[in-house]
């Protein structure tokens, strides 16, 4: 719910990104709240950094107002999430500085926050994380990432937890978004999202930005599942083959361990399996 300030402290230490500056003035706005609304599930999550208005509207219709200062994330959708729903959302997103237009949600056990970034503003997430490939899903290719959260806000409480990632590479305001594509091109990438979903909304992000956004949500439509590619391609920094020849052993670069990984925990000679995180060890 505060993905900025993750993905900027790579960028620019000076942007004090995973703190929130200390002279931040508490500006008035609608109170951070979630529930069910007109058949609805709905969330908004501010700061109080900025100035921002959240509104429900009919059915799966939300609109969203800020100035500039502080965090807000918020809109509507679905409790529980689903891995296998298709989500349709039409509206008007507009912005000056840093924000995102996304399909949002967290899982539990592991606790995992995602996005599927539609649109963004000056910021591309992908430029602060780590990229594990692509995927065309509905006939656009999205960056896959990851990047983790280290004693941040979460859905329970101050945690430590990772963030997944798709960012189209051509932006839209609207379509539709097959989520069980998404989901499973990252679990082809080795990132497993937890057993228990949370919520799953389309939502307006903006961190130190002005804007607004007018968006109606709904379940089903046009789904781009039975076309799309769901396997990912690897980084050019790292070969695509994982094992080494002649070996039983991961070639260098590739992964040797992780939570949920089946292949080899070796690694050729030369280089050794190191820790990334619960989730990927690779041979360096």
């Amino acid at each position: 719910m505060v993905s900025f300030k993750a993905l900027f402290v790579v960028v620019s230490t000076a942007l004090g990104a995973l703190a929130a500056p200390g002279n931040l003035t508490t500006r008035a706005g609608t109170p951070s709240a979630e529930g069910t609304h007109d058949g609805f599930f709905y969330s908004w999550w501010t700061d109080n950094g900025a100035q921002a208005t959240y509104t429900n509207g009919a059915k799966g219709q939300y609109s969203i107002q800020w100035g500039n200062g502080g965090n807000l994330v918020g809109g509507k959708g679905w409790n529980p999430g689903n891995a296998n729903r298709v989500i349709s959302y039409t509206g008007t997103y507009s912005y000056v500085g840093n924000s995102y237009l996304a399909v949002y949600g967290w899982t539990r056990s592991p606790l995992i926050e995602y996005y599927i970034v539609e649109n963004f503003g000056t910021y591309n997430p992908s430029s602060g994380a780590t990229n594990k490939g692509s995927v065309t899903v509905d006939g656009a290719v999205y960056d896959i990432l990851v990047s983790t959260r280290t004693n941040q806000p979460s859905i329970d409480g101050t945690q430590t937890f990772q963030q997944f990632w798709s960012v189209r590479r051509e932006k839209r305001t609207g379509g539709t978004v097959d989520v069980g594509a998404h989901f499973r091109a990252w679990a082809n990438a080795g990132l497993q999202l937890g057993t228990s979903h949370y919520y799953q909304i389309v939502a307006c992000e903006g961190y130190f930005s002005t804007g607004s956004c007018s968006i109606t949500v709904s379940e089903g439509g046009s789904s781009g599942t039975t076309t799309a590619t769901t396997s990912t391609t690897t980084t050019t920094s790292q070969p695509t083959t994982t094992t080494a020849p002649g070996t039983n052993c991961a070639a260098k670069w590739g992964q040797c361990g992780g939570q949920g990984f089946t292949g080899a925990t070796c690694c050729e000679s030369g280089s050794t399996c190191t820790v990334g995180n619960q989730w990927y060890s690779q041979c360096l």
